[in-house]
């Protein structure tokens, strides 16, 4: 068989085994972060956010058309086949480069040669594949998939060149390089960087090295490059926008032109260039799209890109300001600022953190081992054994002695998508996220010295032995060490932590939150993780389109605030303000002093709740709450400038302004992520109505934490709201989901709460079928509790000590005395292990003793109050509490003590 066709083969093999993985691990719809925006726009071919991304965007559209599946899993396998072809690419890369480095023709290899090069491929690519930054992206729908095939593609395209570069023709491998080039700038602009490593293979074929040479390939790469970015992708929309938007026109002709030129006079080399560039062009003209679409007012339609202006500012990523090279702890954020005291110097900070902590430490996430998934976690040797970096670096060593000019085209690629990353986006402490993803072209650059490492070892006992059955063997035994303990121990030590099949939460928590609303209601949430979910539910899923989400974040841009005044998106009304387009455009940072915000209660509105209250007093003896005339609130400034002055942030006058001017007329609510500095000081009118704070006229000493309605949440939480999965153990959920989880059980709890505080009161409430039963509050406690341990079994979700006695005591008060008793074991050992980690907290072994004798085991109750006081002998509470548990004990005390 010939080399051509055993090489497709083993890139098949490797794309195909790859493929099954992901499809294995892909999430069964979309997931946080991005990926509900990512999906979304797809679906509605909107606007996502800044500089956009027109080809993931197209391609995701074609995808959402399978006319089977949910959408979030059809834009999903975008990724999952993009990042397979990749892992393929990856795999063929490497025999490639195996190939320039042998003396013999790949089809005059022995027996041994090929196992050794093949398997080096395979390796190479499930190395990749398998990899624990790469395998996060290829099982959602996010761009990095996508970006990837692109970056593998140039260098498979570049290789492919070299092989042909002395034949007629070999141009228009070039060419269809800066094609592919101008895709990326449509994805993701990481794939551009390894343009370097491309001009270094090119080098290489055309020129002998020279120091002199090499310095000019240095400076015309660079300028290559720089015409790229910025060239293309900021200097043709600044010279729409400062001239007329027919310059692209007017540019392609000038393209059209220099081609016909150049092939008229046989300027060979400056006629591939002119082709090479109107390819570019072309590719990049995608971005037409962002324009169009921005016009025909899409639901989603970041930054409003309509105009020239306006479509420069989204390219150019204006709306995240500019970063500075230089000064690497430039942030004025207090919590970077505090952050950054650690760190003696920016260079300090610059080693230590942003390469040290933003790079190497994902570097050995993938090639080390990772110690864990929740974020900061290091890197963890005992979980790989270091074996892939071990021969990743054997391989990188190997390279260079045997071909340095090529492995210095792999480290231009290994460097300028890892550590330039790091210095080019600058980044300040903490991050949001883990930001290992935008890293992948220098974990692929790693992958494929693996593969070489590999080879490197062939190579090495060839240099002692000859004879070729042993050599056979020798590369036999080899392959089967990579595949055992490379490729099939980072499969087996990442799959689950990858494997998203059967995570429901980000669609159940958004469809949960919008159905904590009412009709046509306000809802306020916080970041990507609550908004674009919802984005998701509202855009693709066409759930509770009626409700209008601000996101708080975006609340601080002009745009944003006059698409959610002006723009009606599917059935959601615009958002009432007092303040003109104008002054909209003007909002920043305003002075603010504290003041008393006073709004009367209509009598339209008090009637609405007093008839409710007395529609439920005859179904169910509930106690009439009382509705206040009106309600008022003290705004105090978010921001402290000292001096006495303070200020607010666009987003709290929006929220300001959103409930002065709609509160009335439709229901406003706050996503329980939504922090109180956030509320703007309303917290004694929010109501927990589900996963949402509504803003009622019905006052609280305690905020919205104190108030309830038990009609709405019980018949929510238990029939309404969706739960898939939480209680599978094969289930795998990642941090954000357990984070976003344990607020489940607090609001189960809650409601828990509040009903045995009113034991003595019964509510009706609709069952499954919606019927009306009037239940003893009691009852309907130990029915939430149940619930709750269900859907959120505690051998699962890790609880707090303080959350699991309450939880235990509750289930005593409403009845549950078996429930509680069974879950004495789990808050023993939880005790136990927080007593061990800090024996000077005594606080564990207090609400221990608590529940001690709430379930009546007063010897162990007694045993542990007496630890306790041996630390707070004087505490008059202790001895109390002490006292009266050994007389239910039966034990004799010593009253002098």
């Amino acid at each position: 068989m010939t080399h051509k066709r055993l090489n497709a083969l083993v890139g098949l093999f490797v794309f195909l085994v790859s493929e099954i993985i992901y499809l294995l691990t892909m999430a069964p719809t979309f997931s946080f972060w991005d990926c509900g925006e990512f999906t979304a726009v797809a679906y509605t071919m909107g606007i996502p956010h800044p500089p956009g991304t027109p080809i993931f965007t197209m391609v995701g559209r074609i995808f959402t058309l399978i006319p089977f599946g949910d959408i979030g899993a059809r834009v999903n396998l975008v990724s999952t086949l993009c990042s397979s072809i990749a892992a393929m690419f990856c795999s063929l890369i490497t025999i490639q480069f195996i190939e320039l480095y042998r003396v013999r023709k790949a089809d005059e290899w022995s027996l041994s040669e090929k196992i050794s090069a093949y398997s080096a491929g395979i390796i190479s690519g499930f190395a990749l594949a398998f990899s624990d930054s790469f395998w996060f992206n290829a099982v959602e729908s996010e761009v990095y998939g996508f970006s990837m095939i692109l970056n593998t593609a140039v260098v498979w395209l570049i290789l492919k060149w070299n092989e042909v570069a002395d034949e007629s023709g070999n141009e228009k491998w070039l060419i269809l390089i800066a094609y592919t080039f101008g895709l990326a700038i449509g994805v993701h602009l990481q794939s551009i960087l390894a343009f370097f490593s491309l001009a270094i293979i090119y080098y290489n074929r055309r020129y002998t090295f020279s120091l002199q040479s090499f310095i000019v390939l240095m400076v015309v790469s660079s300028g290559i490059f720089l015409l790229m970015y910025p060239g293309v992708v900021k200097g043709i929309p600044a010279l729409m926008r400062d001239t007329t938007p027919w310059v692209g026109v007017l540019i392609l002709l000038g393209l059209v032109y220099a081609i016909y030129y150049t092939h008229v006079n046989k300027m060979r080399m400056w006629n591939t260039a002119a082709i090479g560039m109107f390819f570019i062009v072309i590719a990049y003209t995608s971005f037409t799209t962002v324009y169009i679409r921005s016009n025909h007012k899409t639901p989603i339609n970041e930054n409003s890109p309509n105009t020239m202006e306006k479509l420069y500012s989204y390219l150019n990523r204006e709306q995240y300001g500019d970063l500075p090279l230089l000064n690497r702890r430039w942030s004025q954020d207090p919590d970077h600022q505090q952050n950054y005291e650690k760190y003696t110097s920016d260079w300090d900070f610059f080693v230590k953190y942003q390469i040290g902590h933003m790079w190497g430490r994902y570097f050995l996430w993938n090639f080390a081992g990772r110690a864990g998934d929740v974020q900061d976690d290091g890197a963890d040797f005992k979980k790989l054994f270091g074996i892939p970096l071990i021969i990743g670096l054997f391989g990188m060593i190997f390279h260079f002695r045997k071909q340095w000019n090529m492995a210095l085209a792999i480290t231009a690629l290994f460097l300028l998508t890892g550590v330039f990353i790091s210095i080019y986006t600058n980044p300040a402490e903490p991050q949001p996220r883990e930001r290992d993803y935008v890293f992948v072209g220098s974990f692929f650059a790693f992958a494929i010295w693996i593969g070489i490492g590999i080879d490197a070892l062939f190579e090495t006992i060839r240099e002692s032995i000859e004879d070729e059955t042993k050599l056979k063997f020798g590369a036999i035994g080899i392959a089967a060490f990579g595949l055992l303990f490379i490729n099939a121990r980072m499969l087996q030590v990442n799959y689950h932590m990858h494997d998203r099949s059967g995570n429901y939460v980000p669609y159940d928590y958004a469809y949960n939150l919008l159905n904590s609303c009412e009709p046509n209601g306000v809802l306020f949430t916080n970041g990507d993780n609550d908004t674009f979910p919802l984005w998701y539910m509202q855009e693709v899923a066409g759930v509770r389109q009626d409700v209008r989400v601000v996101n708080l974040s975006l609340a601080n841009t002009d745009w944003y605030i006059l698409q959610l005044k002006n723009e009606s998106p599917r059935e959601a009304q615009p958002v009432k303000f007092s303040l003109s387009d104008a002054a909209i455009k003007r909002l920043n940072y305003e002075e603010w002093p504290a003041r008393e915000v006073v709004m009367p209660v209509p009598e339209g509105i008090k009637e609405q709740y007093q008839m409710r209250d007395r529609l439920r007093l005859t179904e169910g003896g509930l106690q009439p709450e009382t509705i206040v005339d009106t309600i008022r609130w003290r705004f105090n400034p978010t921001l402290d400038a000292g001096g006495g002055r303070g200020f607010i942030r666009a987003q709290d006058r929006v929220v300001y302004e959103t409930i002065y001017n709609n509160l009335w007329e439709r229901p406003v609510y706050f996503a329980i992520t939504v922090s109180e500095s956030n509320r703007i000081g309303i917290d004694k009118y929010l109501r927990m109505d589900g996963f949402a704070y509504k803003v009622v006229p019905i006052a609280s000493d305690e905020g919205g934490y104190g108030k309830i309605d038990r009609q709405i949440m019980y018949h929510k939480l238990m029939y309404e709201f969706k739960y898939r999965n939480l209680n599978n153990p094969s289930v795998y959920l990642d941090e954000n989901s357990r984070r976003l989880v344990s607020n489940y059980k607090n609001v189960f709890l809650r409601l828990a709460a509040d009903l045995i505080e009113h034991e003595n009161e019964s509510t009706s409430v609709k069952d499954s079928t919606g019927q009306l039963n009037t239940i003893s509050n009691k009852a309907l406690a130990l029915n939430v509790l149940d619930k709750a341990e269900e859907i959120l079994p505690t051998e699962l979700y890790d609880m707090d000590f303080r959350l699991m006695q309450s939880m235990i005591s509750m289930y005593i008060r409403s009845g549950g005395m078996d429930r509680a008793k069974a879950m004495l074991p789990k808050l023993e050992d939880k005790v136990q292990k927080q007593s061990d980690e800090n024996p000077a907290d005594v606080l564990p072994n207090y609400y221990l003793a608590q529940t001690y004798r709430q379930i009546g085991d007063y010897k162990n109750a007694y045993r542990l109050f007496e630890s306790v006081r041996k630390l707070y002998p004087q505490d008059p509470q202790l001895k109390k509490e002490s006292d009266e548990v050994a007389a239910l004990a039966g034990i004799a005390v010593d009253s002098a003590k």
